[in-house]
Formats: structure tokens, C-alpha cells, sequence
């Protein structure tokens, strides 16, 4: 097991947010597969490598590897704004110095409510930092309707054998009892 601060720090917060949602019936009980996290590498444009909390369900997708030992200092921000993975995934982007991702993730979020896009948002862009790709695409996203929205991300999807199909089991493990 590995042994970091900002991994635990994460599970902890993200294991007594799930326990507070499973106890209120606000999503199913394999929620907690979903919740495991894990430390991976992630390439940068700049060609250096930067280490990365991720739900350890998407490792497979992105290819790659979790880390036996890491050495990221951690610089913890919480935002609070958000709870479980989407929470995780804007504190990381905070962490990694990617706030305008984090601040133009949380428009996306306020502006596109239809049922299932913060998780398929949250998914498909963890899978991007993780594979590090150039996040530019992400900053103009809140110009196109929902429906030109829901097209580029099932187009980005693509690029992730399975991603579809986890995105949707996790869609139902969110959803209320």
C-alpha cells in the first residue's frame, strides 16, 4: 500500500463524503468501487512528468500505471464547492496549477445540469490530464449547446477504449436510491 499524504488526505475526504451520501440514500452502493484512488504519472507538454490522484477504475483506461511510492509535496487545496470525484478532480487541478481547467470545469458544471454530464465531464478529464493531453480544447466549452457538447465528448470518448462504458456504470452508482 502506498504510503502519501495527498492520497490519503483524498481518500479520507472522499471516504466520509461517501459514507455521508450512502447513509442518505444519494447513490448506490457500488459508489465505493469508484471511489478507490490511486497515484499514477502523467505526462506534461513541456516532456516532464508530474504525478497525479486518480480513481484507480480509470488506470486501465488511461494506461497506466499506479505508483508504489510517491514524492509529491502536497500543496492541498480542497474544493468544497463540489463533493466526491468532482470535488477530487477540481482540488487536483488546483494542486497541479491548472486553475482555469478547475474554474472552467465548474462553469461546464453550473451550465450543463443534464442528468449524467458532471460525471462524464469529471471522467473524460481525468483521463486527459492523465494521458496528458493539451487541455486548450477544455477552455471553450461553454460556448456550444448541450447537444454540440454531448457530441465532442462521446468524439473524446473515443479515444479511451471502455471509458463509455465505465462513464455510464458510474452515472448509475450516482444516482439516488
Amino acid at each position: 500500500m502506498i504510503h502519501s499524504i495527498l492520497l490519503n488526505h483524498y481518500q479520507t475526504w472522499l471516504d466520509d463524503f461517501t459514507r455521508i451520501s450512502l447513509s442518505h440514500g444519494l447513490c448506490q452502493q457500488h459508489i465505493t468501487q469508484w471511489h478507490r484512488l490511486a497515484i499514477t504519472t502523467s505526462p506534461t507538454l513541456d516532456g516532464s512528468v508530474i504525478e497525479i490522484v486518480i480513481p484507480q477504475r480509470l488506470l486501465p483506461i488511461t494506461r497506466t500505471a499506479r505508483l508504489e511510492s510517491c514524492t509529491v509535496d502536497p500543496g492541498l487545496t480542497k474544493n468544497t464547492d463540489y463533493t466526491l470525484l468532482p470535488g477530487v478532480l477540481l482540488s487536483e487541478c488546483y494542486r497541479l496549477g491548472k486553475s482555469r481547467l478547475a474554474d472552467q470545469l465548474q462553469m461546464l458544471f453550473r451550465l450543463h445540469v443534464q442528468p449524467g454530464m458532471r460525471q462524464t465531464l469529471t471522467l473524460l478529464c481525468w483521463c486527459e490530464l492523465a494521458t496528458g493531453k493539451d487541455m486548450r480544447e477544455w477552455y471553450a466549452l461553454h460556448l456550444p449547446l448541450p447537444e454540440m457538447l454531448r457530441q465532442w465528448l462521446t468524439i473524446k470518448q473515443r479515444a479511451y477504449r471502455g471509458l463509455k462504458t465505465l462513464t455510464e456504470d458510474y452515472i448509475r452508482a450516482t444516482r439516488p436510491l
